[in-house]
């Protein structure tokens, strides 16, 4: 625990290929998770906010969600402004970036984001994605294997370094070596099981 302060959390969730990070009130430590696994990741960050600030935060967040990124944009941006101790908000920016293909800005917010934690696994995989649409595949593919050597079970990395390996380098044992570790943890995933199977007969 931390103290009796106004905090707000987020977590890393799926989204249509993506990374959602989205916000929750806390009374302790701020944390990201993820639920792709069987195992919970942890990032931990303690800071304290306004009630402004958070529901600002909620509210693009529910506008994240409903795909309405523009409008996100514009309240993310407003979070920004009022702080810049955290990283999802910028997560979040550069997700809604990617979203409207605003690539170049895509990348200045997760770069603010890798600067307070360069590790961050969401923030990591969200340039990742942006290195892969922009054509940096070496980058790219550099960029998934950090992130899995530090957390060998966040998923989403595993699968889109799969992705990269299959569509892009065409690097078919890569693509077949993630997408087989990714259905170790989450065996009921048909699309990827036709994938392993369309890489198969690709070999």
């Amino acid at each position: 625990m931390h103290g009796n302060v106004n905090q707000f959390g987020f977590k890393a969730k799926k989204l249509t290929g993506m990374i959602l990070v989205y916000a929750f009130l806390l009374s302790s430590c701020a944390t990201t998770t993820t639920n792709d696994t069987q195992e919970t990741i942890e990032i931990t960050e303690n800071y304290s906010v306004s009630e402004e600030v958070r529901e600002e935060f909620g509210k693009a967040v529910v506008l994240m969600k409903a795909g309405k990124y523009e409008e996100a944009i514009q309240l993310l941006r407003a979070v920004t402004g009022k702080t810049s101790k955290f990283t999802s908000p910028y997560i979040n920016l550069g997700i809604a970036y990617i979203a409207t293909d605003q690539l170049d800005k895509a990348e200045q917010s997760l770069i603010k984001a890798l600067k307070l934690n360069k590790t961050h696994p969401a923030a990591n995989n969200e340039m990742a994605l942006v290195y892969r649409k922009t054509g940096r595949f070496t980058e790219a593919r550099q960029l998934y294997q950090e992130v899995l050597t530090r957390y060998p079970e966040f998923l989403p990395a595993r699968k889109n370094l799969g992705v990269l390996c299959d569509l892009y380098l065409q690097d078919l044992k890569c693509a077949l070596e993630q997408y087989e570790q990714y259905l170790n943890l989450q065996p009921e995933d048909k699309q990827v099981q036709i994938w392993v199977a369309d890489v198969k007969q690709r070999m």
